[in-house]
């Protein structure tokens, strides 16, 4: 029977009520046979040991009540044991799961500072910034495309008084409009370009910085979809000038050619981008007129032979460069009669 006993309370699938339920019944089942069924063999079987004993032993407990009493004994001393496996087994449990619930908000959290690296990083560079934090990272491409888009009226727009909110309504519908376009870029067409940061009512934006160029394809391509990237954001700013009442004008400059980037700062990390190429897309757009797109020469050579339109501008006196000869983008050549749907009148 205690062996029965020990069997029950060794079983861990059974909660600690229930093993103490089957422990109770064994114990009392137990008894009963013990004191009553079996009695008599019980005291034959004293009889036969004691009187042989030549009165060795004239005071004797009989062997049934000794063996309830052992009975009892063991049901006490297993209920204990099995409550204090019980507890145990509980507070190792919450152990567990506090370690596991650690864990997991320790890779939630990894999580969530990986996307918010890949959100404000190029893909190439999250990765590497993530893997060897602390270094500095820095990288140089010779053929890439640098874009500068600003609304250069939105200042006249910007003002603090009551109805704006001391300016937070002017801010509020900016952030709309660099919402828009970020949400263009997020379009798979454009997966070559990369915005690199907004400077007040600018944004700035590259293509061409993947660390690998891709197999059958122009190598030029990526700044053929910032010509593309830059029709559509003027494009964009008609329909919210339409939508809102307003009349915002977009310019645009592009440039292309090589560039040094890299990532500043550790705890808070900022992706630019450094040259000559980013000083003259600058300059195409603070030299360039509202709704238009300019180019310099180079950029117009590449993009005039892979299906876009221009118009030569001239020779304009560009800080730092002398006079540079620069077109404006017209939009993608007409195919046939129809011009294609980014065509710019």
């Amino acid at each position: 029977m205690i062996m029965l006993l020990m069997v029950v309370s060794a079983l861990i699938q059974l909660s600690y009520e229930l093993k103490l339920v089957l422990l109770t019944l064994i114990t009392a089942g137990s008894i009963i046979v013990v004191m009553i069924p079996t009695k008599n063999a019980f005291t034959c079987y004293d009889h036969v040991i004691y009187n042989s004993s030549n009165g060795l032993y004239a005071d004797y407990i009989q062997v049934n009540y000794l063996s309830t009493f052992n009975i009892g004994l063991a049901l006490v001393v297993l209920v204990c044991s099995t409550r204090q496996m019980e507890i145990t087994a509980r507070i190792l449990f919450l152990w567990k799961k506090e370690a596991t619930e650690k864990k997991d908000g320790v890779e939630e959290l990894q999580r969530r500072n990986e996307l918010l690296v890949q959100n404000i990083l190029p893909l190439h560079v999250a990765k590497h910034f993530l893997t060897h934090q602390g270094e500095i990272y820095n990288e140089s491409h010779n053929e890439i495309g640098v874009m500068f888009a600003s609304i250069p009226n939105f200042q006249d727009f910007y003002t603090e008084d009551e109805i704006n909110v001391q300016g937070k309504e002017c801010l509020r519908f900016l952030n709309e409009v660099i919402i828009d376009f970020d949400n263009i870029l997020n379009n798979s067409k454009y997966k070559r370009i990369e915005k690199i940061k907004t400077i007040a009512s600018t944004y700035m934006a590259a293509s061409g910085i993947a660390p690998e160029p891709e197999e059958n394809v122009d190598k030029w391509q990526h700044l053929v979809d910032l010509a593309d990237f830059a029709l559509d954001l003027i494009k964009k700013l008609k329909e919210i000038n339409e939508n809102s009442f307003n009349s915002f004008h977009l310019r645009i400059g592009i440039s292309s050619g090589p560039i040094v980037a890299g990532v500043i700062g550790v705890n808070k990390p900022h992706y630019d981008i450094w040259g000559n190429t980013v000083n003259v897309a600058s300059r195409m757009d603070t030299t360039g007129k509202p709704g238009s797109v300019q180019v310099f020469q180079e950029t117009q050579e590449i993009l005039a032979t892979r299906g876009f339109k221009f118009t030569c501008r001239g020779l304009i006196p560009v800080k730092g460069k002398g006079k540079l000869l620069t077109y404006y983008l017209l939009g993608r050549e007409a195919t046939g009669a129809n011009h294609l749907p980014n065509m710019l009148h």
